[in-house]
């Protein structure tokens, strides 16, 4: 890829972190994929086209942003859901405000061009990981986990996140999310995206560093929806995360806390 090619792709394709503060912060960029695996919509059957824009950290522990494009795709047919963010899985749970199932999930990697402090640290390819969710619905308030495992790839280790969410309605047309979590990663993966080999330490001139299992990031947001037509809708979100001491401690990290603001439109079919 040339130069020129490269810089246009590293300015508008989503980063890994983009999509993992997205997951982190139950941040998804509409109503529609936040309720991907929402118990109150066990019958509903819909698919769920829209793009949106993500103003957010160049990697993960980066001081510097840039502006992504973000796809926005979603389908659902009963207790089965497929989704760009969210994810394919099936939601096994029959009571309403439960939801609990299996899910697959795309894990983002990482080019060493996405920044100068990556140059030498090698490229991180994508993957699958392989999991489950759990979601109670307690209206307005809402509890959620989920547990994933990592299917081969260059990082496949395992990753647990729990959170919490409260939902404001303001109106027919308009309605405001809250969200706060707390991811957990264990030691493959600290130690594949943070960590510093003595080899790559040679390469990159960075200090080398064992990343050990532990708190990944935590961090809160908000999301606004508004609701234009039954069909067409709009999403503007905003977050802010601080990364755990051993991430925060990487010679990777130049900025401890990160944050995302994003906007989108979708249609619904």
């Amino acid at each position: 890829m040339n130069p020129r090619a490269k810089s246009l792709k590293n300015s508008l394709y989503p980063s890994a972190i983009t999509l993992l503060v997205l997951a982190t912060l139950g941040m998804s960029t509409t109503a529609i994929a936040q309720s991907e695996s929402n118990a109150s919509n066990k019958n509903e059957s819909n698919f769920t086209v829209g793009a949106g824009l993500a103003y957010s950290p160049e990697y993960e522990g980066s001081e510097d942003y840039k502006t992504s494009v973000l796809p926005l795709l979603n389908y659902r047919n009963g207790r089965f859901f497929a989704g760009a963010l969210g994810g394919i899985g099936y939601d096994l749970s029959t009571k309403k405000g439960l939801s609990i199932g299996p899910v697959l999930s795309y894990q983002p990697g990482r080019d060493e061009s996405d920044h100068e402090r990556l140059k030498g640290l090698g490229d991180i390819d994508p993957s699958a990981n392989l999991g489950a969710f759990v979601k109670w619905d307690l209206k307005p308030f809402s509890v959620n986990s989920t547990i994933k495992q990592g299917l081969g790839g260059d990082v496949s280790g395992t990753e647990l996140k729990l959170g919490v969410g409260y939902a404001l309605p303001l109106g027919p047309k308009d309605s405001l999310n809250f969200d706060a979590s707390i991811n957990w990663a264990d030691q493959d993966i600290m130690e594949g995206y943070l960590g510093v080999t003595p080899e790559q330490s040679n390469s990159s001139g960075l200090a080398t560093y064992d990343a050990s299992a532990g708190i990944r990031r935590y961090g809160v947001g908000a999301s606004w929806t508004h609701i234009y037509t039954p069909k067409v809708f709009s999403t503007l979100n905003a977050g802010v995360y601080q990364l755990g001491s051993e991430a925060a401690d990487s010679p990777i990290t130049t900025s401890r806390t990160g944050g995302l603001v994003g906007a989108s439109v979708g249609y619904k079919f």
